[in-house]
């Protein structure tokens, strides 16, 4: 399991070895596939590859580091993920949680 933590060091949110996106209450709010794609309420909403980019509706929104800092598209830090999980909590970051 991953944590997700806002800009502040707060955690916002975990990821787990089920690729289920759980809030702080733990109910599950969207879901990482193994190929990267984003789904919420049952639709896709967005995706990470594997160079760390995530994107909504084809742009290009934000950038997970390899070390779990997330990044908006205007480069402004938005929170880190920590664990094993960090380019689908990133985009579980970007695309789920802020």
């Amino acid at each position: 399991m991953s944590d997700i933590l806002n800009a502040s060091g707060q955690k916002m949110a975990t990821i787990g070895e089920d690729n289920k996106v759980r809030n702080l209450q733990g109910v599950v709010i969207g879901l990482v596939l193994n190929n990267g794609d984003v789904h919420s309420s049952g639709r896709k909403i967005g995706s990470v590859d594997g160079r760390g980019y995530v994107y909504e509706g084809g742009d290009h929104i934000g950038t997970v580091h390899s070390d779990g800092r997330v990044f908006d598209y205007e480069n402004h830090y938005v929170g880190k993920v920590t664990g094993e999980h960090t380019q689908s909590g990133g985009a579980a970051l970007l695309l789920l949680v802020r």
